[in-house]
């Protein structure tokens, strides 16, 4: 009994490392302006995304836009440059869309300006600027299914209302972790941009 202890253990702290690693991810930076129970208000800096549009529902189309992401940071674009990996990945509804189509986006390195940055290959794949903003986020472990982002999504809206915060444009689903890490260690956001 001990030796089978023993050896979950010794399984388990390499899988514990490697999650703590991979939710280490260079992030966008921000300062914190408010905090309440139910939100943060931060004012974010300029950074930069390569971005994609995917057409399908809310849980089948991250599949998609994910390979055509991580191809363009793994060299599928000119120059053939590997990228590190950021968080978070983002999923949008495009607010002008009947037809069910989802903004995803990875954040770039923060070291990059967006000249520096090579161009996708992919023609579905593109860079864009997002400029300094601010943002209302709302923080939640577990899965990423989209019952479980509504809710949280919801009570984030009912938040800002209260607060008398006015949101701009369509919420943002922001996942900071692998799809391998527990669901337990997850850190996902509901964020929104918020009128100053």
């Amino acid at each position: 009994m001990k030796r089978k202890t023993l050896f979950i253990v010794a399984l388990l702290i390499p899988l514990a490392l490697f999650a703590v690693a991979v939710m280490s991810l260079d992030e966008p930076e921000y300062e914190v302006i408010k905090q309440t129970d139910d939100f943060e208000l931060r004012e974010y800096k300029p950074f930069v995304v390569a971005e994609t549009r995917v057409t399908g529902d809310f849980d089948a189309v991250g599949g998609r836009a994910f390979r055509s992401l991580v191809s363009y940071i793994q060299g599928e674009n000119q120059g053939g440059r590997n990228l590190p990996m950021t968080a978070p990945v983002n999923q949008q509804r495009v607010a002008d869309s009947n037809d069910g189509t989802w903004l995803f986006q990875f954040v770039m390195p923060k070291e990059y300006v967006l000249q520096m940055l090579p161009r996708p290959v992919d023609e579905e794949v593109s860079l864009r600027q997002i400029p300094a903003r601010l943002v209302a986020a709302r923080r939640y472990s577990g899965g990423w299914g989209e019952q479980r982002y509504r809710d949280n999504e919801q009570a984030l809206l009912e938040a800002l209302q209260q607060e008398r915060l006015m949101p701009v444009g369509a919420p943002i689903f922001a996942r900071y972790n692998a799809p391998f890490v527990p669901w337990f260690l997850r850190r996902n956001e509901v964020l929104v941009d918020v009128e100053r």
